[in-house]
């Protein structure tokens, strides 16, 4: 039996920004060769269809910085599989610049982008994962 046997996967950032292999891809793949029904989201549906290359996942396009979509996308996952036993929260980024360089709209743009979207994802998953008596949040970042 593989490690992760149907277990219920969302990966938030599930595409890739650049070519090649980036961490939500990266771990899209793996968790679905260990057995992982997963539940690819990204706001990119050209890089998801770059995901599906590689994997058998179930996508979804999602703002994750909009409360209204995250909420949707764990309610599309939950009619899809009844259930989510992990959360990856992978979406980040940054911006070039410091405090003197950067203005403060591209600031609000990158805590949304890092924190918010962490924050709207938890909100939404929390509630499920109380319910069925557990679950798993893995919370990336990277510089």
């Amino acid at each position: 039996m593989k490690r992760l046997q149907d277990r219920v996967a969302i990966i938030t950032g599930a595409g890739s920004v650049g070519p090649g292999w980036g961490n939500g891809r990266a771990t899209a793949v793996r968790f679905a060769e260990e057995g992982a029904k997963v539940f690819a989201v990204d706001r990119d549906a050209a890089s998801l269809r770059e995901t599906v290359q590689k994997a058998a996942v179930k996508t979804h396009i999602c703002d994750v910085t909009d409360g209204v979509s995250v909420k949707a996308m764990v309610q599309s996952c939950l009619d899809e599989w009844g259930r989510v036993d992990i959360l990856v929260n992978n979406v980040g980024g940054s911006a070039p610049g410091g405090p003197v360089e950067m203005s403060e709209e591209l600031w609000d743009a990158q805590v949304d982008h890092n924190l918010k979207s962490v924050f709207l994802a938890c909100k939404h998953v929390l509630p499920v994962m109380e319910r069925q008596a557990g679950g798993v949040i893995i919370n990336l970042a990277s510089t």
